[in-house]
């Protein structure tokens, strides 16, 4: 007759032990899941953190092939402008050195013409000649230089759009962006609530079958 008591109580045990091993899963749970979400964002806050540094790096090798390019176009324009000058008063010195030749020997020629006693009007003519001639030299000699001049000054604007364009052939690296991840929200905790309720259930169907029991034993069917 003590059978069915011993069951019901079992069973209402068995039910309160359930309760608290669901509330204990249900806990677990929560925590696993909590723990994995946090390392997954650790983990994309060291990828956010890699991806950050890798951009700065370009960024600090493209700044630095930028100095050195700009520093190698400055360095040729240098030399070419140097180059372009050096020649331009070799040119002038050239010119001046042609001039004062064509004067002396314009004035050896006149003095010549002076010194064979020539006179009148022939001697004036071949003055005025060697003159004439000196002028055209000399006009020649000042248009040849211009024109050279000239040259070097559009060597000299392509020397700088050479330099411009080298500088420009090496433009400014623009950083990705990288959005930091966004910290998980954790789980709240299980609500124990309905364990609680659990084993409250079955306390209570377990006390119902011991009073049940209990009336049966004592009122046995006649």
């Amino acid at each position: 007759m003590c059978e069915p008591i011993s069951i019901s109580v079992a069973a209402a045990g068995l039910g309160v032990a359930q309760a608290v091993g669901g509330y204990q899963q249900a806990q677990q749970a929560t925590s696993y899941n909590n723990a994995v979400a946090e390392q997954q964002y650790q983990y994309q806050q060291q990828q956010a953190s890699a991806g950050r540094n890798y951009e700065q790096l370009k960024y600090n090798q493209q700044q630095a092939l930028m100095r050195q390019t700009r520093l190698l176009a400055d360095s040729a324009y240098a030399d070419e402008i140097s180059q372009i000058n050096l020649r331009l008063m070799q040119e002038q010195e050239a010119s001046a050195q042609q001039k004062q030749k064509a004067a002396r020997e314009g004035l050896q020629a006149r003095g010549a013409v002076v010194a064979g006693g020539r006179v009148g009007n022939s001697i004036d003519a071949l003055v005025a000649d060697y003159q004439r001639q000196q002028a055209q030299f000399d006009y020649a000699t000042e248009r040849n230089l211009a024109f050279t001049t000239m040259q070097m000054q559009e060597t000299k604007r392509g020397s700088a759009a050479t330099r411009g364009s080298r500088i420009a052939s090496q433009q400014e690296y623009i950083k990705q962006e990288t959005l930091d991840p966004l910290k998980p929200m954790k789980q709240a905790a299980p609500s124990a609530m309905p364990f609680i309720l659990q084993g409250a259930g079955a306390v209570l169907q377990g006390a119902a079958g011991v009073e049940s029991a209990i009336y049966r034993k004592n009122n046995p069917p006649k």
